[in-house]
């Protein structure tokens, strides 16, 4: 009961921490107003994701506080050494996951928005996480997700997180239409040099390559 225990408070306390990032933040990125004139998102398509985020909060939450009896039919039961080992396992994913979402939401700054759209005086970021990814603020959310479900072990998470990363990866695609509107051939390059959610290379791992293939091209010019 007391590993279980704290996974729960592991998951709630996550769950606190994102949500007093983006209280933050939001705050902070209300001060740098969109430029009207610019492209906008599509509200239609942004709704998916604010909801599954909602779910996956709200559901959380009722895992963590209603009585044991109420959501045991939901919990997998597995050996308690097997139920243990993904608990601890869950750890890493829920603090790389707020890790991530706090820099992410720190490296965007004011340029962050809940409607997706052009700030005024709006910057391409491309350093931090987004040198590496475009949309690390959900891959953060994903890493969160898994932590949950590993820590708590249920099967309404595990069927909802597949709608859950569909959800965030149409927010994504009408994202990088407004952002490929608004900045043209500079985000084209940046979108071909870095993944949506996962990074193309590992940092240090994509310049050798490319440079061995470069020398290899080098070589082969040479060749009579």
């Amino acid at each position: 009961m007391e590993h279980l225990l704290f996974r729960e408070a592991a998951s709630a306390v996550l769950l606190l921490l994102l949500a007093a990032a983006r209280y933050h933040y939001s705050m902070a990125a209300g001060t740098q107003p969109l430029d009207r004139s610019r492209p906008s998102g599509r509200r239609a398509r942004q709704i998916p994701a604010y909801l599954a985020s909602t779910l996956w909060a709200v559901y959380v939450a009722w895992l963590v506080l209603a009585p044991a009896e109420l959501v045991q039919w939901d919990r997998w039961s597995p050996d308690r050494p097997f139920s243990d080992l993904l608990g601890w396992i869950a750890i890493p994913f829920l603090g790389a996951g707020l890790w991530l979402f706090w820099y992410s939401h720190y490296t965007i700054g004011r340029y962050w928005s809940i409607r997706v759209g052009l700030k005024e005086a709006h910057r391409l970021v491309t350093h931090g996480p987004y040198g590496y990814i475009r949309h690390p603020l959900y891959t953060a959310l994903f890493l969160g997700y898994l932590g949950t479900l590993l820590a708590l072990q249920s099967w309404t998470l595990a069927a909802g997180f597949p709608a859950f990363v569909a959800s965030y990866l149409l927010f994504a695609k009408e994202e990088e239409g407004v952002m490929e509107r608004g900045f043209g051939e500079a985000y084209r390059a940046y979108r071909r040099r870095t993944g949506m959610f996962l990074p193309r290379s590992l940092p240090g791992f994509g310049s050798a390559s490319s440079s061995g293939k470069a020398a290899s091209e080098q070589r082969s010019s040479k060749k009579p």
